[in-house]
């Protein structure tokens, strides 16, 4: 933030009387002035809710769109910066020359942004956390790796020995997980350096070709999506459902965490949370329903709440008995008019 001046900072000195003519043909100050609050307006009645306007170079995905084949390899249009990008900085000629390092910090935030607007298109009722974990398929290490492996970008990378990208001789003393990091910083630094060589359409191409590249990666999620196979929150609500159905005065649904074993979820490999769903009441006690997995727990409680339900023959036995209490109160009812 720029310092203010002294004349900016410091109070005015009082200024002299101006003449008795400069006081008369001196403009007042201009005064702010109220809204009319008295005029009334038509209501235009309901109006829908208002929607996140879509990025117009990002599309949604579609199934019939997606191909196991690999796009073409996007050229960058600056060689120095492909140089860089594929540059390790102990590799360098000159301390001056760039290095992948900052390219693949740029590049990070563009995977990010990138998938993130293709998800919001393509899963527009998703719930923003779920969002989170289907981005995370695309941009984690292993996936990124295997993009800079079938490029070729780990052979024509300048890296130390150690990491043994090329097949370089003198072994690969880096650890795996080291070496999945590197390659995966080598495909974000690509990225980085293809869309800074071409600041006018250089974001349109990476979207274009990361699109055809991430497909596959949600194939599944997409055909759910496009078949109504995923369950919309905002359309289904199993707890609700599941209350309606068995819940009542004394009665008791309860959603507690139970333990998870260390199970992860196959596609983001991340910790799975399990919930499960007992009841209290209709003569029962600490009775469980049914259990969920997910990667949140709002989710695994919501699928606790589906598997009780899908139980069919348990669901009808408490239904009964509901269904027998409403009754019994209302002749009780009657009979008290």
């Amino acid at each position: 933030m720029p310092k203010r001046t002294h004349s900016e900072s410091a109070a005015p000195p009082t200024p002299a009387a101006p003449p008795e003519e400069t006081l008369k043909t001196t403009e007042p100050a201009l005064k702010r002035t109220k809204p009319d609050t008295t005029t009334t307006t038509t209501s235009p009645g309901p109006q829908p809710s208002p929607q996140i306007p879509p990025w117009t170079i990002f599309t949604k995905w579609t199934s019939s769109a997606i191909t196991q084949a690999y796009p073409p390899l996007p050229p960058v249009l600056d060689a120095s910066l492909e140089t860089a990008a594929l540059t390790h900085s102990g590799m360098r000629k000159h301390l001056s020359d760039p290095s992948y390092e900052r390219l693949e910090w740029i590049g990070d935030v563009y995977l990010e942004l990138i998938a993130s607007e293709l998800i919001a298109q393509t899963f527009p009722t998703l719930d923003p956390g779920r969002c989170s974990h289907y981005r995370e398929m695309l941009v984690r290490n292993s996936t990124l790796g295997q993009f800079s492996v079938h490029y070729g970008l780990d052979k024509r990378a300048n890296f130390p020995a150690e990491f043994g990208l090329g097949g370089r001789p003198a072994g690969t003393t880096a650890s795996e997980k080291q070496r999945a990091k590197v390659l995966g910083d080598i495909f974000e630094a690509y990225v980085g350096a293809l869309v800074r060589s071409d600041p006018e359409n250089g974001m349109g191409r990476a979207a274009e070709w990361l699109k055809l590249l991430w497909g596959p990666v949600l194939e599944r999620q997409i055909r759910e999506e496009e078949t109504g196979g995923r369950v919309k929150d905002r359309e289904l609500n199993p707890k609700t459902q599941l209350e309606q159905l068995i819940g009542a005065a004394g009665v008791k649904i309860e959603y507690r965490d139970l333990p998870s074993s260390g199970k992860k979820d196959r596609d983001t490999k991340q910790d799975l949370f399990f919930v499960g769903c007992f009841l209290n009441g209709w003569g029962e006690s600490n009775l469980q329903l049914g259990y969920g997995s997910a990667l949140g727990k709002k989710e695994a409680g919501q699928k606790a709440a589906v598997k009780a339900l899908e139980n069919k023959k348990l669901m009808k036995k408490f239904a009964d008995k509901k269904k027998a209490l409403i009754a019994a109160r209302a002749a009780q009812a009657d009979k008290g008019v």
